[in-house]
């Protein structure tokens, strides 16, 4: 049986990005999307980001969050994304993005100043979470920042994937990959509804934003 991973390397990810391409087209990157809210509220409470941070997005897409935070905030941008066709099209958009998976990041140790995890490990492969987390500290410098927007839920869930049978899709508090750890700290958590910043009771609408501080040094 393939693992999630390699079905969404190879033709489901393809899938997801038609199904979705067009309506992505529509939906705004600017100051109001949760992750580039978070990242700038981080921009300014650093010093040490002054003068161009590096920063990498796994789960991209086709790179306009990238697009954005390179054009307009002026990060140094790199990205990962396990469809080739949406690779393809950052790559038309002049982006430094590549087609992989989180548990495998083509990157030098200590390159980052940010990670964005932007809306995917709610896909990935629960025997690959320990790898993720170690993957993820480890392309990170020793000060850095950690963002997740993903599924929120109190106790880890599990719900069938219906595009494609036998796939499953996983929510849960992934700041909890991190902040276990001393060298982590969560600054923020926010829980809101699914495509909206406003608030839900029911559980099954929640994603979360947060933003988690590395500083081993």
């Amino acid at each position: 049986m393939k693992r999630q991973k390699e079905i969404f390397t190879s033709s489901e990810g393809d899938a997801w990005f038609e199904r979705n391409h067009a309506a992505l087209q529509n939906r705004a990157i600017d100051l109001e999307d949760p992750i580039v809210h978070a990242l700038q509220r981080c921009l300014q409470g650093d010093a040490s980001l002054a003068g161009g941070a590096s920063c990498v997005e796994v789960g991209c897409g086709e790179g306009r969050r990238l697009d954005y935070l390179t054009h307009k905030m002026g990060l140094n941008c790199s990205g990962i994304e396990p469809s080739a066709k949406a690779v393809a099209v950052a790559q038309q958009l002049g982006l430094q993005v590549s087609q992989g998976t989180a548990d495998a990041l083509p990157y030098e140790s200590g390159s980052f100043d940010v990670l964005i995890f932007g809306f995917c490990l709610y896909l990935c492969d629960r025997d690959d979470l320990f790898r993720i987390a170690q993957e993820a500290d480890r392309v990170l410098k020793a000060s850095a920042w950690v963002i997740i927007h993903d599924f929120f839920a109190t106790t880890p869930l599990q719900r069938e994937y219906h595009h494609f049978e036998g796939l499953f899709s996983y929510k849960m508090d992934y700041r909890k990959l991190f902040d276990w750890h001393p060298h982590y700290t969560c600054f923020a958590h926010e829980v809101h509804p699914h495509g909206t910043m406003g608030y839900t009771d029911d559980p099954n609408e929640w994603v979360a934003t947060s933003v988690l501080r590395k500083k081993s040094r």
